[in-house]
């Protein structure tokens, strides 16, 4: 019996043999019903028959095949049937980067250079320091056929899209920050990490766990706070502690968070909590620096979870236990998304959530041992 990759594979393969140029593939949905394949799994046949030379696409058009499978028949060389046009091998990416100190912007981004650059694709990285210096360097660049713009805790103003749409023919925003527009977005919903992180926490026995993140109303720490708060009225077993931290985390905000946390320890210098899921943390090693001259040892005083990413060692810092995703998978996403488009230029466009990934640390041990 065939796998869904080898039938979907033999399916395409003869298509390909009996196509005239210019007919088009079947849709990426439909495959998959058709077969039970995955999406990731249909663009990865799609791929293949792109780097074998059998089909090409065109933004505006779709995807097409090439028709050099079959050769043209006299009837069709009389009707004067022609190929169309063929598409650039290549398509130019813009990759637009905000210019702070945030690592896992930068890893992104080199990330993705590297993924669109290994196929032949042209890209061109920009920072900008604001939306009126992005939309002063946007007037000098040319068209692009897609562009990844990472706005990194910050808002991204209408007057800075309008002028990306009409540059790029594929916009895509690396987090999950628009939601009804027409751009792709990529990004994680920090709801399910904070409930598994929790759960962690419960297993080695805690029963009074602070979770701290930014103040700041944006989508993606909305919807952990939502999580927070059903957490917070559905176990019955454990008292949780909400610590809003009025700083996004390229600015002071380890530093503001340990000192939230020393104003809530007693005059012995006790805290009434045993445990801590904190958003937001950049540097690991550094918070675990500011606890320890705060007298908070980890995980002596208080154990820790950080909702964060398990590939960035200057998160985790080898010590930390992490829930949260990964970089990686964000640039393969962004990076389908925009393949995905330029193959289906009128699917929905909607926002794409990575996978939850988990990494076991040193940073956790029951409250019996503190």
């Amino acid at each position: 019996m065939q796998s869904p990759e080898q039938e979907l594979g033999r399916f395409l393969e003869a298509l390909a043999g009996e196509a005239r140029p210019g007919d088009r593939l079947p849709p990426i949905r439909e495959l998959m019903r058709r077969f039970g394949a995955s999406q990731v799994l249909v663009q990865r046949a799609f791929h293949d028959l792109k780097t074998r030379g059998l089909i090409e696409s065109q933004v505006g058009r779709g995807t097409y095949f090439r028709g050099e499978g079959r050769a043209t028949s006299p009837d069709e060389t009389a009707h004067g049937a022609e190929p169309l046009p063929r598409a650039a091998a290549t398509r130019s990416v813009l990759l637009l980067r905000r210019s702070i100190s945030i690592a896992r912007g930068r890893v992104l981004v080199e990330g993705l250079h590297r993924r669109f650059a290994s196929e032949g694709h042209p890209v061109l990285e920009v920072s900008y320091t604001d939306s009126e210096h992005a939309r002063t360097v946007l007037k000098a660049l040319p068209s692009f056929d897609a562009c990844v713009v990472q706005s990194t805790y910050r808002t991204l103003p209408i007057d800075l899209l309008a002028p990306l749409r009409d540059k790029c023919r594929v916009l895509a925003v690396d987090g999950a920050a628009l939601v009804g527009a027409d751009v792709e977005a990529v990004g994680t919903e920090w709801g399910e990490p904070l409930a598994q992180a929790v759960a962690t926490l419960q297993r080695a026995g805690h029963r009074s766990i602070a979770y701290a993140s930014t103040a700041q109303p944006f989508l993606a720490t909305q919807l952990g706070r939502r999580r927070f708060q059903h957490l917070r009225e559905s176990l019955a077993d454990v008292t949780l502690h909400d610590i809003s931290v009025p700083l996004m985390p390229d600015e002071r905000y380890a530093e503001t968070l340990v000192n939230q946390l020393k104003a809530m320890a007693d005059a012995a210098g006790r805290l009434p909590i045993s445990a801590l899921v904190a958003w937001g943390i950049e540097d690991g090693a550094a918070f675990r620096s500011l606890l320890a001259d705060a007298g908070i040892t980890v995980p002596g005083a208080l154990s820790v979870v950080l909702l964060g990413r398990t590939d960035l060692h200057n998160e985790h810092a080898g010590f930390f236990d992490v829930v949260g995703c990964s970089v990686a998978d964000q640039v393969e996403m962004l990076y389908q998304a925009i393949q995905e488009r330029w193959a289906e230029p009128s699917a929905p466009y909607g926002v794409r959530f990575t996978p939850v990934r988990r990494l076991s640390g040193a940073s956790v041990v029951p409250p019996s041992r503190r």
